[in-house]
């Protein structure tokens, strides 16, 4: 059953399914709206949102927490002003760092690869993103739908002698039934193969900050833990649902974003349609119905 939530931003969210929810009525239905409605094996994808390029970006993926913090440096060209309200700042060295939090999913501990090897989490390590592809195609192992694919555990050998390769960020895989169409959505919470499923426009968001949407060849640390993830001495979450988990009490929640999002009656709302597109639909996006700077509904 989907029920919905009212968050600490005064947004709506979810509580199975799908993340962040508006009450706004979506606008008249057309060919080009709303926007991540699920296509083929793959589409093009633009990230059209408020976000720099990040100087020296750091991301920690927590297994506990079901989350990916991004942390970078603010280019001096940016002022902290013209960030969204989901971006966190603080000063370090003169320079700006921003904080970026997103939801994830992490393996299902009872699942099982094509090889018959039982499936599990990267171990904790320090990685670095190493591979990938900007627009992933689905093919026979997923629904990847056009996303960045962005790998940061190629041929590592874990403590067991297991060598492992293919473990990245990538789009939701999972998609559900709106208004006669079927639109992605991320599951989050322990249900992938060993990668980190994310909602279509984050993971789009994630490659433009650390510039593997200009460069794939990039290659930023990625640090694993087995625990929660903290900011500013407490436990870090997001806004959005999870599977089979209950946030630590005292955490300290991100807000999100999203382009579209599933109402509890099966509807769909724009949030943020400007921001994630179809690259040959982007310019006939409706507007978006949320404030960037405060995340409060227009």
């Amino acid at each position: 059953m989907i029920r919905w939530a009212t968050t600490t931003l005064g947004v709506l969210a979810i509580t199975v399914a799908a993340g962040t929810g508006c009450s706004q009525a979506p606008s008249a239905a057309t060919e080009e709206d709303p926007i991540l409605r699920k296509t083929g094996t793959t589409s093009n994808w633009s990230y059209k949102g408020l976000m720099p390029e990040l100087e020296s970006p750091k991301l920690t993926v927590s297994l506990s927490g079901h989350t990916v913090h991004v942390t970078g440096l603010l280019p001096a060209s940016f002022s902290a002003q013209g960030l969204p309200y989901y971006a966190r700042t603080e000063p370090s060295g003169g320079r700006t760092l921003v904080h970026l939090a997103y939801p994830i999913a992490t393996v299902d501990p009872n699942g099982t690869l094509e090889s018959g090897l039982n499936t599990r989490n990267p171990e904790p390590f320090s990685y670095q993103v190493c591979g990938g592809d900007n627009f992933k195609a689905s093919n026979r192992i997923g629904n990847f739908g056009g996303f960045p694919f962005i790998e940061y555990v190629c041929d590592h050998e874990d403590a067991d002698g297991r060598v492992r390769g293919g473990i990245a960020f990538h789009g939701p895989i999972t998609s559900s039934e709106a208004e006669g169409s079927e639109y992605w959505f991320l599951k989050r919470g322990p249900v992938s193969h060993a990668c980190n499923r994310m909602l279509g426009e984050h993971v789009l968001e994630l490659a433009h900050v650390i510039g593997f949407d200009r460069n794939s060849g990039v290659n930023p640390p990625v640090k694993v833990i087995k625990e929660f993830d903290t900011f500013q001495g407490k436990t870090l979450d997001v806004d959005y649902p999870s599977t089979n988990w209950t946030r630590p009490s005292g955490a300290y929640v991100f807000p999100i974003w999203q382009a579209v999002m599933k109402r509890s009656d099966g509807s769909i709302g724009l949030q943020f349609p400007r921001w994630a597109c179809e690259t040959s639909r982007c310019a006939s996006m409706p507007a978006n119905a949320y404030d960037s700077k405060t995340g409060a509904k227009l």
